[in-house]
Parts: C-alpha cells; sequence; structure tokens
C-alpha cells in the first residue's frame, strides 16, 4: 500500500471555520481573553488546545469604520462579516442570541434592480442587518417596517405602529416623537433619541452617505 504524503493527509483534515476575536494587547502579550463565537470568552492562552494541529488561516481584519457598497443583490462574504460584526446578532426586536449560520444578510430597504430604476450601492452594511429566516419573512409579509439609523442601530416598526430602536446595547421602545424623528431623518443622519442614550435628542452625521469605500 502506497504511503500518503504529509500534504496528502492535510488534504483530508476536516475543514471548518472559526471566528475569534482578539485585541491587540492581548498578541503582543500572549496573554488576555479572547471570544470565540459560539463558544464565548477564554483565555487567550487557551486558544492552543482549542485550535491545535489545524491549519489556521487568517483573514484580513474589517476596519468597521469604512462603508463598502456594491451593485449586486448578493451579499459578498466580506460584506456579511462586516455586517456581522456591526450587528452581533439577529436584530429583530428582542430577538434571542443567534450565530452566524443561523442568519441572512438582509436587505432592510429591499433591493431594487437597476434595470428597474434602483440606484448604485443598494447592498452593504448601510443596508443590512442579519435575520433569521422567521424574521425575514415578518419583515417582507408582515407589515413590519425598518431601517438603519447607523452604524450597528436598527429601527423597527411594527403593522401596529410601536417603534424600537435595535442596538448593542439590546431593543428600546421609542415613542412615536422618537421613532418619527429616525423615520423621516435624511439619509446620514443619526438620531440618538433620549430614551436610549439618557441625554437630549442628539442630531449627529456619524454615517454620512458621501464617505465610502471600494
Amino acid at each position: 500500500m502506497k504511503k500518503l504524503s504529509t500534504r496528502q493527509l492535510a488534504s483530508l483534515r476536516p475543514r471548518g471555520k472559526v471566528f475569534v476575536h482578539l485585541h491587540q494587547a492581548a498578541l503582543q502579550r500572549q496573554a488576555g481573553i479572547a471570544r470565540v463565537e459560539g463558544l464565548g470568552p477564554m483565555l487567550a492562552q487557551c486558544l492552543v488546545e482549542l485550535l491545535g494541529h489545524a491549519d489556521v488561516r487568517l483573514q484580513p481584519v474589517l476596519d468597521l469604520a469604512t462603508r463598502p457598497r456594491v451593485d449586486a443583490y448578493e451579499h459578498p462574504e466580506r460584506l456579511k462579516d462586516h455586517t456581522w460584526l456591526l450587528a452581533g446578532g439577529d436584530v429583530f426586536p428582542y430577538a434571542t442570541a443567534a450565530t452566524r449560520d443561523q442568519t441572512d444578510a438582509d436587505h432592510i430597504v429591499a433591493y431594487q434592480p437597476p434595470d428597474q430604476g434602483g440606484p448604485p450601492g443598494q447592498t452593504g452594511p448601510h443596508n443590512a442587518a442579519p435575520l433569521r429566516r422567521r424574521h425575514h419573512r415578518w419583515k417582507t409579509h408582515g407589515g413590519y417596517r425598518g431601517r438603519a439609523a447607523g452604524p450597528g442601530r436598527y429601527l423597527w416598526q411594527t403593522p401596529h405602529g410601536l417603534a424600537f430602536l435595535v442596538d448593542d446595547q439590546g431593543t428600546h421602545p421609542l415613542t412615536d416623537a422618537e421613532a418619527d424623528l429616525i423615520l423621516t431623518a435624511p439619509v446620514g443622519l443619526d438620531i440618538h433619541p433620549e430614551s436610549t442614550t439618557g441625554v437630549h435628542l442628539d442630531l449627529r452625521l456619524d454615517w454620512p452617505p458621501d464617505r465610502l469605500s471600494d
């Protein structure tokens, strides 16, 4: 029987994908806390045990301050990763924790083909949110209204007029006046209502649409 080479044996290893979030200081000190998606926090030193003798391929760090956009309907993987890192999970109001494989990157404002008058650059973190299929159906067919309210912030309005803001701190009920301010604001105007920030209404151009990247 012919003996397999090291390269051939390596090709037979099962493949998987692990998302690990580390601060630069943890890498420099070779100590600290790493957050592994699907597992939670662990000591950075324990990553050796987690990864074992696997072949590790590093992906470039995503700069979440950029605003990449494409003209296609499908979300490229890099845009899915970007959107997930901004949102951190399913962004439907009061949604429970979800993993990447439980959600899809969904257009908040429905995609319109160019031959039907759709503008360029409709697909990107500015117009995408991770949603479970059930929540996607509710948004599409259940009369829910959604809008991006800045990086990682999403406004939802139910068919009965109740409004919620979802961000990295959870789900916040909004008054009719607060919801109307966000829903009618020009694109790129990020509004922070008093009920979600503890300060007066703060109108800030945090996400201007004219600062785009490839």
